[in-house]
């Protein structure tokens, strides 16, 4: 009777510990490689299980805990890095998003005055043009007023030339040439030719009217008093 319970048990300590069957799997599936033998564990309700079968599958049991444990632990841990990486990616993209929104806020500002730079320099381009004909007007009047200048210049040396005041002694050759000299006179206005020493009178006249004078080359000396400037009128 005790063989036959000896062998029972022998029988039964047999099929609680069966040999896994190797994973055919090429991925790592915890939960596959573990469930079959966690399926396998007696029922102690319904079996005889020795104390040594027992402690096995415990033993089996807390190993497949600690294996998920540690699996578990190792994906928790990669999600929370996944996740850290995600918030610092995150915080990142923002970042790029608000430097691009001053790009971007830089660069209008930058066109904006370019444009105003354009337009202004449309209208300096157009005053310098006002400005270059402006200049050739001035310059095409300057021109004209030297040209009348020039001419108002000469006929003053001429008329310069050709006059003499009403009041002064004048050297024929030198300050008067010879011709005939016109003035509208004056009260007693008085006028004298004389030879180059003054000391001889060659004419003279005392008149309170208009005056005239005919200058010789021979003349030395033309002498005026209280007269109107003489002009050569001939």
């Amino acid at each position: 009777m005790n063989d036959s319970n000896d062998s029972n048990d022998s029988n039964d300590s047999n099929e609680a510990i069966p040999t896994p069957p190797r994973a055919k799997s090429k991925r790592f599936d915890p939960f596959t490689r573990w469930l079959p033998k966690l399926k396998r564990i007696p029922d102690l309700r319904t079996k005889r299980t020795p104390f040594l079968a027992l402690v096995a599958t415990g033993a089996v049991a807390a190993i497949a805990i600690a294996t998920l444990g540690v699996l578990l632990a190792g994906q928790v841990g990669a999600t929370n890095d996944l996740q850290a990486e995600f918030t610092s990616k995150s915080d990142n993209y923002d970042s790029l998003r608000t430097d691009w929104g001053k790009q971007n806020d830089t660069i209008s500002g930058l066109r904006s005055k370019v444009g105003a730079a354009e337009v202004r320099e449309e209208n300096l381009a157009g005053a310098e043009a006002a400005l270059s004909v402006r200049d050739a007007e001035l310059t095409a009047r300057s021109s004209a007023l030297d040209t009348r200048e020039g001419a108002i210049k000469g006929a003053e040396d001429v008329v310069a030339a050709n006059t003499f005041a009403g009041d002064g002694t004048f050297r024929v050759g030198t300050d008067i040439q010879p011709g005939t000299y016109s003035s509208d006179g004056g009260s007693n206005c008085y006028w004298a030719r004389l030879n180059a020493t003054g000391d001889d009178i060659i004419d003279n006249e005392l008149s309170s009217g208009p005056a005239v004078i005919t200058v010789q080359a021979s003349d030395g000396l033309i002498k005026t008093s209280r007269c109107a400037p003489f002009t050569k009128s001939g």
